[in-house]
């Protein structure tokens, strides 16, 4: 689903294992601060039973992708998390955050997306600064069922690459999901 020149980053691969997660949330989205669910985004710990996420980048020009996909014991429980990241977005308006060291100021906001195969989306947007590089997310999360689609666009110093879409991009990853729970 990828263009070429898109690799795994051999470091990004998550996953929460092979049994299903029983732990109440470490990251209550009501009260995780801005910088920890940036950092913990794409990681386990928001009450989900699994989940799986990487990143694929670009040696050239600086942009990426990330994907995740978050399991909750229910419908409910997938359209709570993307109900508590529209809430987070609304009290993220501007925050600081630190990677590697060093500092930023960093601004959220989300807003309705596109559906997604007829399911509801919601597109998370995170721009800032920092150590003098731009950095810019454009996140959309698909609630299908019990499961939360997640894929970032990433450009660092650069705009995020616009093709393929994050909607079509969540598509084909529910779909490559469909099919390893028919197959497996």
């Amino acid at each position: 689903s990828f263009p070429a020149g898109y690799t795994l980053s051999s470091s990004s691969a998550v996953s929460s294992g092979g049994s299903l997660e029983t732990a109440p949330a470490s990251y209550s989205l009501a009260t995780v601060s801005c910088g920890n669910f940036v950092q913990h985004l794409g990681d386990t710990g928001f009450g989900e039973t699994a989940m799986a996420s990487n990143s694929l980048v670009s040696g050239h020009d600086n942009q990426g992708f990330d994907q995740v996909i978050y399991q909750f014991a229910s419908g409910a429980g997938a359209s709570g998390f993307i109900s508590g990241v529209q809430a987070l977005a609304g009290r993220c308006r501007s925050y600081t955050a630190t990677d590697n060291g060093a500092t930023g100021t960093f601004a959220m906001k989300a807003a309705a997306g596109p559906s997604v195969a007829g399911h509801p989306s919601v597109e998370l947007e995170q721009t800032g600064k920092i150590s003098g590089t731009v950095v810019t997310l454009d996140t959309l999360f698909t609630v299908s069922g019990v499961d939360v689609f997640g894929t970032a666009s990433v450009g660092l110093g650069t705009a995020p690459p616009a093709t393929p879409t994050t909607g079509t991009l969540n598509y084909d990853l529910m779909k490559r999901q469909a099919a390893a729970a028919v197959l497996g």
